[in-house]
């Protein structure tokens, strides 16, 4: 159950009003009264009263059901609490079936462990990564704490292989992004399109290729991707983007650290994943592996 306090200076706020602040959307409120589990002071109401200080307010996180079909497989626990699950997803895995389809998913990878362990939550991934990329998914475990963090700061750090060495150490890449027209999937850089942020900091590099570390400021379709072909240095791999395969039979790009405060403490979260075995792979092979810690490098939005 949790329970907020209603401080001093918000005495005469309204329940509803009250409770969007703390982070609630709309429709989560109307499920709360709908089931009769909104409590001011103890006692069930339905209505959007006026509060005073030092009212107690409390609610549950409503058990929620799906119909995703559970797949059993391998999951790597990155980290978890009562409301929060951070994985690992391997490269070649969706993370969420679309439409009926039943496709290998890590989204029923996680609905079977929580059915395993009786965790009465539906699928709410917080964060998504292209089929290829690896890296870590962030999933609540209610409906409540994923409107929560889809509206909080996250910052992500990415670690890329991209080809040819870099004139400037570091920077921020700032063009718009649209679907290619003629194509369902190719996205590429366009006035129509939406904007688009990609800052990059160059951590290893020889004549033929670098390792570069990427912080998002916004989060667009394949944004990396097309910035990093946009400007002639595609990630190893990515032959959709005009990247060779040569090195990688994917695309060289793993979501390694996720940084944010945690929607009920407020205490910051910062989550770590390893180099999957095929980047670790090539990494040791090219002598690159110092590039490639994770511990050593800041999650900010402005890397220096």
């Amino acid at each position: 159950m949790n329970q907020l306090l209603v401080p001093k200076n918000q005495s005469g706020i309204h329940l509803k009003t009250f409770l969007m602040q703390w982070g609630l959307s709309a429709s989560y409120w109307k499920a709360l009264k709908k089931a009769r589990a909104l409590f001011v002071n103890g006692l069930v109401t339905v209505w959007d009263i006026p509060l005073s200080a030092n009212d107690r307010v409390s609610f549950p996180f409503l058990p929620e059901e799906t119909d995703l079909v559970p797949e059993e497989g391998p999951l790597t626990i990155l980290y978890e609490d009562e409301v929060l699950l951070a994985v690992h997803k391997e490269q070649g895995l969706l993370v969420h079936n679309s439409g009926l389809t039943q496709e290998s998913s890590l989204s029923r990878r996680v609905l079977f462990y929580y059915r395993e362990h009786g965790i009465k939550a539906a699928l709410h991934p917080v964060s998504r990564l292209d089929r290829e990329t690896s890296g870590i998914v962030l999933f609540a475990k209610n409906a409540a704490l994923h409107h929560m963090l889809t509206k909080a700061p996250m910052k992500k750090l990415y670690l890329a292989l991209s080809h040819g060495p870099w004139e400037k150490f570091s920077g921020v890449i700032a063009q718009p992004i649209a679907r290619k027209d003629g194509s369902l999937i190719e996205r590429c850089v366009a006035p129509q399109g939406k904007p688009a942020r990609t800052r990059y900091r160059v951590l290893w590099q020889d004549a033929a290729k670098s390792v570069v570390a990427f912080h998002l400021y916004t989060g667009r379709t394949h944004q990396i991707r097309v910035h990093m072909s946009y400007i002639g240095r595609p990630l190893a791999g990515d032959t959709l983007y005009g990247g060779s395969d040569i090195l990688l039979r994917r695309h060289a790009l793993h979501c390694g650290i996720l940084a944010f405060a945690h929607p009920l403490t407020g205490e910051p979260l910062r989550v770590e994943c390893p180099l999957p075995e095929d980047m670790a792979a090539l990494a040791r092979q090219e002598k690159l592996l110092t590039g490639w810690q994770l511990h050593s490098l800041p999650c900010g939005a402005d890397p220096t």
